[in-house]
């Protein structure tokens, strides 16, 4: 009896001991390490975004870095495909400051004022120094551009099934490695929520379901990030959050990663 008693407690003990997941998020590099061991064996992955911020570039780069150890390596950014020659002449380059300015004169990164979404930031144009210099070492790795044209009349839906397009041709032509898509966490939903306002569109990942694409939405704790709403562009505050990473129960997302903070990101052409 005074064995069986012993045994419940420490059976208690441990339980009450035993170390939880990070309650306020994770920084960058340890959340790759977090997304990349949720995602197991999934080939195309869509990572949901919050548009404008400094950690979600640094956390992309810490999993392209993870997964080009172990094969080849495409990564979509939600730039129009117009721009993909752009990018090739920009990761085939040495990344000089004369490089990057190049790339900088280009249409899409020349967006001012109002119009400023939050995919033109400094810190994406060191997600994709990142991903030149893995290529300078060897790895495989690339971009891809996959969005609508801008100024075409199209609306949200048609948008989305175009990006989808794109990036279905893309994965069905890599034979093996990882296609891993950074879009905005509306693209990146699997399904259409039923309480969706009228204007929402039926998202990219649900013309991708065949595919058995993994969607993960990128929250952040605390902080700010630069998005475009209803009201005009400009810094939106996180919400306070109080979950944790971990799987989703619902048919948007297949997993919600908490980093620790948003920064609002380093807008190009900004004052």
């Amino acid at each position: 009896m005074h064995r069986l008693l012993l045994a419940a407690l420490l059976s208690l003990t441990m339980m009450t001991s035993a170390p939880a997941a990070p309650p306020e998020g994770e920084p960058p590099g340890a959340a790759a390490k977090t997304l990349v061991a949720a995602a197991g064996d999934a080939r195309l992955i869509l990572l949901g975004e919050m548009h404008g911020t400094r950690e979600i570039p640094r956390l992309v780069a810490h999993v392209v870095e993870q997964y080009a150890a172990e094969g080849p390596v495409l990564l979509g950014l939600e730039i129009p495909g117009s721009g993909q020659p752009h990018l090739r002449r920009y990761l085939e380059s040495a990344g000089t400051h004369a490089d990057r300015a190049q790339l900088l004169a280009t249409p899409f990164w020349n967006v001012q004022g109002d119009q400023h979404d939050g995919r033109r930031s400094h810190d994406m144009l060191d997600l994709i120094e990142q991903v030149r210099q893995l290529r300078a070492q060897g790895r495989d790795v690339s971009l891809l551009a996959y969005d609508a044209e801008p100024g075409r009349r199209i609306d949200g839906n048609q948008r989305d099934r175009i990006m989808a397009a794109r990036v279905r041709a893309s994965f069905n032509a890599l034979t093996r490695g990882r296609l891993l898509v950074l879009t905005g966490n509306v693209h990146a939903k699997l399904a259409r929520p039923d309480d969706a306002p009228l204007q929402m569109q039926v998202p990219m990942g649900h013309w991708l379901a065949d595919l058995a694409p993994w969607s993960v939405d990128i929250q952040g704790f605390r902080g700010a990030h630069w998005a475009c709403m209803f009201g005009g562009c400009g810094k939106r505050l996180q919400n306070p959050w109080h979950r944790q990473s971990g799987p989703l129960t619902d048919d948007e997302h297949h997993y919600r990663l908490m980093l620790d903070r948003f920064t609002v990101a380093r807008l190009v052409g900004a004052p």
